[in-house]
């Protein structure tokens, strides 16, 4: 069995097809074809079923491939370490960001990052945190900025900075100062759609209260994204809670609609999450150290907060 075979039959394994997986990997796909039939042949199992479309993996065939995927991450490990050793870095570096954080976040940092390693390829995607967490674990993405803590054994967590959150008021005539958790009108408050760890977090602060959110009106609008949030809240006359790196995106005529907490702020706390076993430490400490500059100039400091977890 060789390294070549492994990532051919990994290839395979990920397109359900043989010519795109021979594509991907820049080889016929009689070459490709060829070489897994060897491997087969030579371990006695079918890892493929060849007869179904698309093609699928045996019984056998995801033990296997299971198996196979632990020592391609350790190869790549490898690689990344020796590259280390040499002052060298190449190669890719996969990023996933939950959509509440990427567009106020990713801008900051994002280009000098990048520019500090020019010949390392920085592939970056929005995903929801439960979707981090598990291609983290199978090796899809290598590093997650979500909200904090996971508590998730098999990853490891960096704090990068706490976050307060604010009130976007576009109900009342005269905007308060400041508010508390217990001044909300739960009656019209707005959230994001379920899926979006923000909107736990929300509702996690309406709980601080005694009173229940109920609203008076007979219909539902669950948004998927903030500024969609930020549109129905305004054109309802409601109130919603907002992170507040986003503040720095808002018109003037908006901001003046955003009302801080008194102590204790809610906040949440975000954090570079990657596997125990993830190698590219020069990549993870430079990234840690430019995000954590980037926000330092925006964000407030608090004299007391009450962070509100993920999940």
């Amino acid at each position: 069995m060789t390294i070549q075979q492994i990532k051919y039959v990994l290839a395979v394994a990920k397109y359900a097809h043989f010519e795109t997986a021979a594509e991907s990997c820049f080889v016929t796909q009689s070459t490709l074809s060829t070489m897994i039939n060897k491997l087969e042949e030579e371990i006695g199992v079918f890892i493929f079923n060849r007869k179904t479309k698309p093609v699928t993996i045996t019984k056998e065939g995801r033990k296997l491939i299971e198996q196979m995927r632990i020592v391609q991450y350790e190869m790549e490990a490898l690689e990344n370490l020796t590259q280390e050793l040499k002052g060298e870095m190449v190669g890719e570096l996969r990023i996933a960001i939950i959509p509440t954080i990427a567009p106020y976040l990713l801008p900051l940092f994002l280009a000098d990052f990048a520019n500090k390693f020019p010949k390392v390829k920085m592939i970056v995607s929005e995903m929801t945190t439960a979707n981090i967490q598990s291609s983290l674990k199978s090796r899809a993405i290598d590093v997650g900025i979500l909200a904090i803590p996971l508590v998730d054994s098999q990853l490891d967590e960096v704090e990068l900075y706490e976050e307060p959150f604010l009130v976007y008021d576009c109900n009342s005539s005269k905007i308060a100062k400041t508010t508390s958790v217990s001044q909300l009108d739960f009656s019209n408050l707005w959230f994001l759609e379920d899926g979006h760890c923000l909107s736990t977090q929300v509702k996690q602060i309406c709980e601080l209260s005694s009173d229940a959110p109920k609203k008076n009106v007979n219909f539902q609008f669950k948004a998927g994204s903030l500024d969609s949030l930020m549109r129905f809240t305004k054109a309802n006359d409601g109130i919603t809670i907002l992170p507040y790196l986003l503040s720095s995106e808002l018109k003037d005529s908006e901001k003046k609609r955003l009302i801080p907490f008194q102590n204790p702020v809610p906040v949440r706390k975000v954090g570079l999450i990657t596997h125990k076993h993830f190698v590219k430490k020069k990549l993870l400490v430079d990234m840690e150290k430019t995000i954590k500059k980037s926000v330092a100039k925006l964000l407030p400091k608090l004299n007391g907060s009450e962070a509100i977890g993920p999940v």
